[in-house]
């Protein structure tokens, strides 16, 4: 049995970044697809907790690249600053099943607001460490680009809760509060690809310019990351050349 949890331990790690690019996925499409169930709120929050838990699992037992005394250091601080984060966020996806009052719902928008761009960081920060192009380096820069999204589309969830109006939503009412998650997460998908259905619009100032951020740092994170994943395949070609 130890034998098989080092060998399953040693899996984990090798395909870490994949193994947190398929929960993110799981988190992203488990919502559409109990759609407004009774049990969809639950299910949704196991996924996100469960995409939490592989995120800080994958930060705890990332590579060390430099002086390793610093580095040790240092990721022992980021996996404190992570669990500091993740239990209030894993709190609040329980403490929400049973209470959904404002001042509730607007503190745990920013608990995971917080997190998501920790994890964004983190994730960010291992895709640049990286000297050759692998599976891993590419389902890591996925990952980058995924929760880039979740982290806007939870920045607009905290706009939404402090201002209901900082929202068109196309000529109908505002959502349940409930079911604004996964609606504004479509909408920050569609403005960091730059798609803009334009079905959701942002009105106030705070919102637009939110929206205008993050529709730039998604071309420039693409064409700098297409650019830095060219490099490091062509210098490893010619290297093995």
């Amino acid at each position: 049995m130890a034998l098989k949890l080092r060998t399953l331990r040693a899996r984990v790690r090798a395909r870490r970044h994949t193994v947190f690019l398929v929960a993110i996925i799981v988190a992203f499409v488990v919502r559409p697809l109990f759609g407004d169930s009774g049990a969809a709120p639950i299910v949704f929050s196991l996924a996100m907790a469960s995409m939490l838990l592989v995120g800080l699992l994958t930060i705890q037992i990332d590579d060390l690249v430099g002086e390793r005394d610093r580095l040790v250091a240092q990721r022992r601080r980021m996996v404190i600053v992570g669990w500091a984060l993740a239990i209030p966020a894993i709190a609040d996806r329980v403490l929400i099943l049973f209470d959904t009052s404002t001042a509730v719902l607007v503190v745990g928008a920013i608990v995971w607001l917080l997190f998501f761009i920790f994890a964004t960081w983190s994730q960010l920060r291992s895709v640049l460490k990286q000297r050759e192009v692998t599976g891993e380096t590419i389902s890591n820069a996925v990952s980058v680009y995924l929760l880039m999204g979740m982290t806007w589309g939870i920045a607009y969830v905290v706009i939404f809760l402090v201002q209901p109006q900082a929202f068109n939503w196309g000529g109908a009412a505002p959502p349940p509060v409930r079911d604004v998650f996964p609606i504004l997460i479509y909408f920050s998908m569609t403005t960091l690809s730059t798609v803009g259905f334009g079905d959701i619009t942002p009105v106030t100032l705070q919102a637009r310019y939110v929206a205008v951020a993050e529709g730039i740092t998604g071309q420039f994170y693409l064409a700098i990351l297409v650019a830095r994943l060219v490099s490091l395949h062509m210098a490893g070609s010619a290297s093995r050349r």
